[in-house]
């Protein structure tokens, strides 16, 4: 895990992602970065903590749901992705299935995670600030990413009231992302 100094965004690496944590919000990812989402399929495991319902104009444009996860058409138009706070998306090259959302009262940090054991929303856990591993196996981090192994998304979204989190397998990307909010960062100190 590396501290930018002075900086409100913290980054670091797990296997073949590269993740930040900021205090941002999911809107300035979108304004300045909308490519981490235009081009793509995202699946919505959380949204304002529940689930996200597509209205029947947006299930006509190619919205579904599926066992408590809803999948977007491919993401022309960052508008057209709704945001509720404490949401976390999972983004594709190609459309993905999930399986379903673990049953609200499963305890991840019970469950066998596992490809068809169901899909925690670790967003709602708001454990965004300690992605990091090197705290051993007594954080949320090692369910985290037992879970992410079996998912396997190019990139991750999450955003609670206090922290918007992103992971990417696309090392330009994530570094475009990463440049960006250190810069909006450099903004809001001078």
């Amino acid at each position: 895990m590396v501290d930018t100094e002075g900086f409100p965004v913290t980054v670091g690496t797990y296997n073949d992602y590269e993740w930040l944590v900021t205090e941002h919000y999911l809107e300035d990812l979108l304004k300045f970065c909308p490519d981490t989402v235009l081009g793509k399929y995202v699946a919505v495991t959380s949204f304002d903590s529940g689930h996200f319902h597509p209205t029947a104009e947006e299930i006509a444009a190619g919205w579904e749901t599926r066992n408590g996860i809803a999948y977007s058409p491919k993401i022309e138009n960052v508008q057209s992705l709704h945001r509720g706070g404490w949401d976390e998306w999972f983004v594709f090259d190609n459309p993905a299935d999930l399986g379903g959302m673990a049953p609200r009262a499963s305890n991840p940090f019970r469950a066998t995670l596992v490809r068809g054991g169901g899909v925690h929303a670790f967003v709602n856990s708001n454990f965004n600030s300690g992605l990091h591993t090197d705290k051993g196996e007594n954080g949320i981090a090692p369910y985290f990413w037992k879970q992410f192994s079996w998912i396997r998304p190019q990139n991750y979204i999450a955003e609670s009231d206090y922290f918007m989190t992103f992971i990417s397998a696309n090392r330009e990307l994530f570094a475009r992302v990463r440049d960006a909010l250190t810069a909006l960062d450099a903004d809001d100190l001078s």
